[in-house]
């Protein structure tokens, strides 16, 4: 970032993302068509004449992939699509799986182990939209922080209270210094941390959080990394 012109940067940043979520849907389009003749050909291995075994499991494990890369690219023209602001009673837990499968290739390529844990009872009340873009923003920061790190791991648990519902996503990476806590959640140019892209993805995260209804904190972790906990309403009881 130009530090002599830190707003022009961040309008440029704003409009290459704006262009690119204009560019999205052609280029989905196109790999699903090249998806579809990948998984056709897969198919056409197993009806192939003499085809033995091994060349089975090949095709299988190409349809496989071809699959999961074509549900990828429907959660990622579902996320950028969605314009509801409404609140829902939601599953906690499966929002975690999304962002999580949505994040796989960096954790994988990263070596980074992630855990979800906690209680059965994950229901709350939110935007499935903001919920989504608060654990991505979570994840990312995360992974940030523990890059170049061996033994890396982001753990997510779930506890539900009277009228709360916590999800915590904690990491053992680095922490932060006394500064960058101070200044973690205030609407301002970013700060010299590592966090990529427009550096306001926390500021997003917390007015997030609050338009539904709760709230967004740090901690140090134990280890001496970082703990963000969301809090979001439990679903009112029946009759109440």
């Amino acid at each position: 970032m130009d530090i002599r012109n830190p707003t022009a940067d961040w309008l440029e940043r704003a409009n290459q993302l704006a262009i690119t979520a204009r560019l999205l849907p052609n280029t989905v389009h196109d790999v699903n068509n090249a998806l579809q003749v990948i998984t056709g050909s897969a198919e056409l291995l197993d009806l192939a004449a003499g085809a033995d075994d091994d060349v089975r499991r090949r095709g299988l494990a190409i349809r496989q992939h071809a699959s999961r890369a074509t549900t990828f690219l429907t959660e990622l023209m579902t996320f950028t699509r969605d314009t509801s602001e409404q609140s829902q009673r939601l599953s906690l837990r499966a929002a975690v799986e999304r962002a999580l499968a949505m994040r796989r290739y960096s954790l994988t390529k990263l070596g980074i182990k992630t855990t979800v844990d906690g209680d059965d009872n994950d229901a709350a009340v939110g935007n499935p939209r903001y919920l989504l873009q608060i654990l991505l923003n979570l994840l990312i920061n995360a992974e940030q922080a523990l890059t170049g790190r061996p033994g890396g791991r982001i753990g997510v648990r779930i506890t539900a209270g009277d009228d709360r519902v916590l999800l915590a996503v904690a990491d053992n990476g680095p922490g932060l210094s006394d500064e960058v806590e101070r200044r973690l959640f205030l609407a301002e140019l970013p700060i010299a941390v590592p966090f990529a892209g427009l550096g306001i993805g926390l500021t997003v995260s917390k007015e997030l959080a609050e338009r539904q209804g709760g709230t967004l904190m740090f901690a140090p972790a134990a280890d001496g990394g970082s703990v963000f906990t969301l809090a979001l309403p439990a679903p009112a009881v029946d009759g109440h």
